[in-house]
């Protein structure tokens, strides 16, 4: 894969490992996460979403079993099981607002609330006790900074001590 910010890739343009050819491709998963030639992680937080709506509606699906289960234990289990999801590699993307990974939070909990999906998301937010999806990937965005920052210090430091 090579990252550029555009432009085609020139057909003589090839790399080799132990005298074996590499294939030059479009997009690449590692860890699950895709990313593109271009740098973009939309096309990484558009998968994401995708999974997250696959193990939504298995969710819902077996949600509809236990009928007396309050809004609040609910959006506890979606906290567990679908967020984890929305938000993987929040680290890398969290600075950026994506609408599809709101979306998708949005229109869980209205769902729950049993509202129209044309109702306010400030509404909604309000009447949960909720924070979006952004503000949870910019507190994850934060504690990795912190867990860096912290790691650094102790190489410093450690560094400093064997002098």
């Amino acid at each position: 894969m090579v990252f550029r910010k555009g432009g085609r890739i020139p057909t003589d343009l090839s790399f080799s490992y132990n005298n074996c050819q590499l294939e030059i491709v479009n997009n690449f998963i590692y860890l699950g996460m895709v990313f593109t030639t271009g740098g973009s992680l939309q096309t990484a937080t558009d998968t994401l979403t995708k999974q997250a709506q696959k193990a939504l509606f298995t969710f819902r699906k077996y949600l509809h079993r236990f009928v007396n289960i309050s809004p609040n234990h609910v959006l506890e289990l979606f906290d567990k099981l679908i967020k984890p999801i929305l938000l993987y590699g929040s680290e890398m993307w969290g600075v950026v607002k994506r609408p599809s990974i709101e979306r998708v939070h949005t229109l869980f909990m209205k769902s729950c609330l049993g509202v129209k999906v044309s109702t306010q998301n400030d509404f909604v937010y309000c009447e949960l006790g909720r924070l979006d999806m952004y503000s949870y990937a910019i507190i994850y965005v934060i504690k990795y900074c912190c867990l860096v920052g912290r790691f650094i210090v102790v190489l410093l430091v450690g560094t400093l001590i064997t002098y």
